[in-house]
């Protein structure tokens, strides 16, 4: 998303600005892509992880989310300036692990397999539901803003869309530091460690990945 809005302006006598839905979520899509892994052990699958899995920002993970956000949207110039038409959109790629041949596991590990990658793809989807959430909120409070000046409220909503993202990588950090204790507990972890019989540093659950533009 660009770092400032540089809005159009529109003059005009009467101004009307209609609120957005304060449960509507921001337009957003979602698509999913897949890293194979291959073994016939606990232990070989969670190495394959680790080997192959997503790497942002010089850490391992094993699954992300990219989020790439673009906005629209104009100041409108009358008795006083406001944002009109103000929308975020939000193009999500979540990027999960896959397995090439699931029945080369016994089926009690293949259980654990499955319960696990259900965990990634649920915490992937966590995030995407916190970024809507921060959006959304973002939408409200750009359309809240009336001023004299357009440049004015062209540099406020710059200012609450800086705010935004900090506050809302607070939430994201704060959300993976307790599922990082999640995954040391999984049942599927937890087979693997047994097996190893050593302590394995878990990868980041999730490493995200932000776009701009």
């Amino acid at each position: 998303m660009r770092s400032h809005l540089h809005l159009s302006v529109l003059a005009a006598a009467t101004l009307f600005c209609a609120m957005p839905d304060a449960k509507a979520q921001p337009a957003s899509t979602t698509r999913y892509t897949y890293y194979i892994i291959a073994g016939d052990t606990p232990e070989d699958v969670y190495n394959a992880m680790v080997r192959r899995g997503p790497q942002v920002n010089g850490a391992k993970a094993y699954a992300s989310t990219a989020a790439t956000s673009s906005q629209q949207g104009r100041l409108s110039q009358g008795m006083s300036c406001e944002v009109q038409n103000y929308r975020i959109k939000i193009d999500f790629v979540i990027r999960l692990p896959k397995l090439s041949n699931p029945k080369a596991l016994s089926a009690p590990v293949a259980t654990r397999w499955q319960q696990f990658s259900q965990f990634l793809k649920t915490h992937e989807e966590t995030h995407r539901s916190i970024w809507l959430e921060c959006a959304r909120k973002l939408e409200t409070q750009v359309y809240a803003i009336h001023t004299s000046d357009c440049r004015v409220a062209d540099a406020k909503a710059t200012k609450l869309w800086t705010r935004m993202r900090q506050s809302c990588a607070r939430r994201h950090d704060a959300f993976d530091a307790a599922e990082q204790k999640k995954v040391l507990q999984h049942p599927f972890v937890r087979l693997v460690l047994s097996q190893q019989g050593q302590h394995v540093a878990a990868a980041a659950v999730v490493v995200r990945k932000r776009k701009k533009r």
